[in-house]
């Protein structure tokens, strides 16, 4: 992943229309070609008398052809920080790495789609899906959890939040992803030892969804079974007439 490290002010005409440009934007991630930029901008949303209330859309530019965009969501605190000056700041990497980053973004090595990760609430986190063909944006953090929270309620664990991670795209279509969640064993008291418990998932991009769970799978083990899954869903070979049986 290619991240575009600092802020490019764009000084816009402000429009008489509800929704107009206010004037600064901030990139934030590129894909791997080069062709796609992800952006955060200040957008004018509505007066009130004097005053002014901003919205945040996250966008996706073609740096080729700039009239080809779309929206992926608003963005809020704390990845947005608004000024006395009318400007914003944003929480990520790029901006302060004294403060952690409240936006991360993993790209399919095809440029074509990514999972973007956010913290909308402090402490809260979400993943979604973007597919760049499409233009849509896909909340899959449910989708992605229901499993491993599942385990977790069964065995009366306390755990943290679980952490995101991409270990590869298996096929084009085909992404292994990995849920990772450091646990006590029991709730309501002081555990003094803790362990990770794991989901492996294999995340389906055409349908965006989950396509099958491996809960506290080894990689390898994992690997077999998506594998195995992926055979499953290839269609019957149709028998060309040499080869169909004839009955004598």
């Amino acid at each position: 992943m290619k991240t575009v490290r600092g802020i490019l002010p764009i000084l816009l005409l402000l429009l008489s229309a509800p929704l107009a440009w206010a004037g600064q934007q901030v990139y934030l991630s590129e894909s791997p070609n080069g062709k796609y930029r992800v952006l955060v901008e200040q957008a004018i949303d509505r007066r009130v008398g004097d005053r002014i209330f901003f919205r945040y859309p996250i966008r996706l530019v073609n740096t080729k052809n700039s009239r080809r965009h779309f929206e992926i969501r608003d963005a809020a605190p704390p990845l947005i920080k608004e000024t006395d000056r009318g400007t914003f700041q944003v929480r990520w990497d790029g901006a302060d790495n004294r403060e952690p980053s409240s936006i991360h973004f993993h790209w399919a090595p095809d440029s074509l789609r990514f999972f973007l990760e956010l913290e909308v609430i402090p402490g809260t986190w979400k993943t979604f899906f973007v597919d760049v063909n499409t233009g849509i944006t896909t909340d899959i953090t449910a989708d992605l959890e229901k499993e491993l929270l599942k385990r977790i309620a069964s065995k009366g664990m306390d755990c943290e939040r679980p952490t995101f991670e991409v270990v590869r795209w298996t096929k084009p279509h085909l992404a292994f992803l990995r849920l990772t969640s450091v646990c006590g064993k029991k709730k309501g008291v002081s555990n003094e030892k803790l362990f990770p418990v794991t989901d492996s998932i294999l995340f389906e991009a055409q349908k965006a969804s989950v396509a099958k769970h491996c809960l506290e799978c080894k990689v390898e083990k994992a690997d077999k079974a998506f594998e195995k899954y992926f055979r499953s869903t290839l269609p019957t070979p149709t028998p060309t007439p040499e080869e169909t049986p004839v009955v004598q």
